[in-house]
């Protein structure tokens, strides 16, 4: 064998001085391809080598029928490389043939056969073994213990270790995509038997749980029955599992980026192991490497910029790339089109015109329907029925539900952006103010009749003026104007936007906006247990007020004014829970709410009392003043028994000390003799208490001087009054007084 010198190297030429024997290859798929008249043309070269099956790298062709038995074809990815440096070596005159057999099926064990260190402790293989092969057609990693005992070709191809997992994932689980996540929850982890990447694996992650599968084909099963949430291996080799089955893919984390080389033997002659790498860095030159990993690790897509089945169509190169199908698929949601050039523009959830205008509406209706309404009142201000009702208490009902329904105008405020919008802070005022100033009068107003009709029973004069029953109303609005100062002075409610979806670079695809505070639910329940504790106070005094005529206390209208309002309320929350976030039906359902609780309540008490006032046959035209206190007392039964035809004594000993206060005067008992002529005239007939009128006639009798009205009483009820008392006779002076 010729011995070249260094600089014979540059000369291909020089290496057909070479002597070398030619054997019949056992090739891989394409190896027969050249022609018996250009071989004989070309000088022999013939390497030996060993094959490691380990799809898609090397695998046996089970459909080759070689002309003898024992004929096996090797194919794959290293097959077609082989291949494709036999075209090299022509190129250059040489006829390269491989003659291939299997070798140990181990990677250690295979490497053993043309290492240099054979008969050794660390191998153990005799001397003639270990001639066997030049090269081990397989998918080494280069490492530095390996490059002592064989010498390398040129990386053909780079990986690494990664992982591959199931696209379908059960419903209610933590997707997990890398090692670290599947460590943190004590997931495990398939990893083949005995491989050096399987040291690396447990060395990085030594808290995982393992199962050492046999094979990857039985990883992979475990992979499928979920015995194993990632499997890890050669990330080559598991771009081909998933490229073969759509119901695997690989989850892109790459970690120890490894060199796949062939390991040569030493002994293999040197311009052998020369001219190999030369035709190996060819492939690597003309892009057959390329070209095999979209073979067998990758499907071949169109280039950038362009998609299509046939690579024709146009594709946003900085937003889109064209997938196997030839489909421009974006880069993010926020690209979109056939060609991914339209930016897609963030949805910012904000309020539909028409429902602001519906907002707008229902407060203009509530201002239509205050306006008519106060209006009507001022007209018929000096009608019985309307005296009655007490109008000044009916004009803050009324202005307290203008200033309720004015919330409609801050609730349907919005900005597309993140600037401030001063309606936030304003809604919970007008609002809150505007419920207590409607049902605080509402309150006030009933419950000045409850008193004054129920001191009416025991013939008490009592006065409740205007100016007390508006400090009732001014209490219950300054509870709320304190729990809004204090909301607005400590953490009031500002215009936010929150990021409810992103691409993955981190763009906004969607936001929402709506006015938040960080401690609102503690205010927001505080005024509504406040409004939730008024309405039921204003329904208990109208129930004890059930008793009093429409005409002064209407309560069956109060009554169903507030039993309605709370039914929107106890209504209202579930829905707006159910809504939830969504700004459309929240905003809806808030401005029907706040609608409805100011209509309702205008609605029904001046329905009522237009009704009233316009009826010519409605019972209040009849009521006064004194038949509303008999008719009361009727029916709570606290009527004084049916007054006598008797002289002023009876009626001074049966009444209530009320009406005749200690000190009165003899001319007192005939005034007072004469209220009761005048409140007795007043009965209907009809009352259902037999109370006849009574007869009051002209008495004489005496009375001593300077003997108080007080003075009377005790007497008479220290002495029952007869008809014929004779001692009052003889205290007769002639002192007349008019009943």
């Amino acid at each position: 064998m010729l011995i070249m010198t260094p600089i014979s190297y540059l000369s291909v030429a020089s290496l057909s001085l070479c002597p070398t024997l030619l054997l019949p290859p056992i090739g891989f798929v394409g190896a027969e391809a050249t022609t018996a008249e250009s071989v004989s043309e070309l000088a022999p070269l013939r390497i030996r080598g060993g094959v490691l099956i380990a799809e898609p790298f090397a695998f046996i062709d089970e459909s080759y029928q070689g002309e003898n038995a024992g004929d096996v074809r090797y194919t794959g990815f290293q097959g077609d490389l082989l291949r494709q440096l036999t075209t090299f070596a022509m190129e250059d005159g040489y006829d390269l043939s491989f003659d291939l057999s299997l070798s140990p099926q181990n990677y250690g064990a295979a490497l053993d056969v043309i290492a240099n260190d054979c008969n050794t402790t660390d191998n153990p293989l005799p001397l003639e073994q270990c001639g066997v092969y030049d090269f081990v057609v397989g998918d080494y990693y280069v490492n530095a213990p390996r490059s002592l005992r064989v010498d390398f070709s040129p990386a053909w191809m780079k990986s690494g270790i990664g992982s591959i997992k199931l696209i379908e994932r059960v419903e209610g689980t933590q997707e997990l995509v890398t090692l670290s996540q599947l460590q943190g929850a004590e997931g495990t982890a398939c990893v083949p038997a005995g491989a050096y990447l399987s040291t690396v694996v447990k060395g990085k992650f030594p808290s995982l749980n393992y199962i050492d599968c046999p094979s990857p084909d039985e990883c992979t099963e475990y992979l499928r029955r979920r015995e194993c949430g990632l499997y890890i291996d050669d990330e080559l080799a598991l771009k081909y599992r998933a490229l073969l089955d759509p119901s695997l893919e690989v989850t892109g984390e790459t970690f120890n980026t490894q060199y796949v080389v062939w390991p040569m033997s030493y002994n293999l002659d040197f311009n052998k192991r020369l001219m190999l790498k030369k035709w190996m860095y060819s492939a690597v030159s003309n892009a057959t490497l390329d070209d095999l990993e979209f073979k067998y690790f990758r499907v071949k897509i169109c280039e950038l910029g362009i998609s299509g089945e046939s690579c024709k169509e146009y594709c946003d190169p900085k937003h889109g790339r064209a997938d196997r199908t030839g489909k421009c698929i974006c880069s993010s949601a926020k690209w979109t089109g056939a060609d991914c050039s339209v930016e897609l523009v963030e949805e910012l959830n904000l309020y539909p015109a028409w429902l602001q205008i519906f907002s707008y509406s229902l407060f203009g209706i509530q201002v239509a329907v205050c306006l008519v309404c106060a209006s009507w009142l001022h007209w018929k201000r000096k009608v019985q029925q309307v005296i009655a009702a007490q109008p000044f208490f009916l004009y803050l009902v009324l202005f307290g539900c203008l200033v309720s329904t004015s919330s409609l105008l801050a609730t349907a405020q919005q900005d597309a952006g993140y600037g401030n919008v001063p309606a936030c802070a304003v809604f919970p005022w007008l609002f809150s103010v505007g419920f207590s100033i409607t049902f605080g009068s509402l309150f006030a107003k009933i419950a000045r009749i409850y008193w004054i009709f129920k001191r009416s029973t025991g013939y008490t004069k009592i006065t409740i003026t205007v100016q007390q029953t508006l400090l009732v109303v001014a209490a219950i609005t300054m509870v709320d104007v304190i729990i809004c100062a204090i909301w607005t002075g400590m953490d009031p409610l500002t215009w936010t936007r929150v990021v409810t979806r992103e691409d993955k670079f981190g763009e906004p695809l969607e936001s929402q906006g709506f006015c938040y505070s960080d401690h609102w639910q503690a205010f927001a329940y505080t005024m509504a247990a406040w409004h939730i504790c008024l309405l039921i106070m204003a329904c208990i005094i109208c129930y004890l007020s059930r008793k009093i005529p429409s005409k002064f206390a209407d309560t069956k209208s109060l009554t169903a004014a507030m039993a309605s309002n709370l039914q929107i309320i106890v209504v209202s929350v579930p829905v707006l829970v159910i809504v939830g976030g969504d700004p459309t039906p929240s905003l809806f359902v808030r401005a029907a709410v706040i609608w409805l609780n100011d209509f309702v309540v205008v609605a029904i008490i001046f329905g009522k009392l237009m009704r009233s006032v316009h009826d010519p046959n409605h019972a209040s035209h009849t009521m006064t003043v004194g038949r509303a206190v008999m008719q009361y007392q009727s029916r709570s039964h606290t009527i004084p028994p049916p007054i006598q035809t008797r002289s002023v004594f009876e009626l001074v000993h049966k009444s209530e000390e009320g009406v005749m206060n200690h000190g009165d005067t003899k001319s007192d008992i005939g005034r007072s003799a004469s209220k009761m002529k005048r409140a007795s005239s007043t009965m209907s007939p009809n009352n259902s208490v037999n109370m006849p009128t009574p007869t009051i006639r002209r008495a004489s009798f005496s009375c001593p001087k300077n003997q108080t009205v007080s003075a009377i009483r005790r007497s008479a009820a220290n002495k029952p009054w007869q008809p014929n008392d004779s001692s009052l006779v003889e205290e007769n002076k002639s002192t007349s007084v008019e009943g």
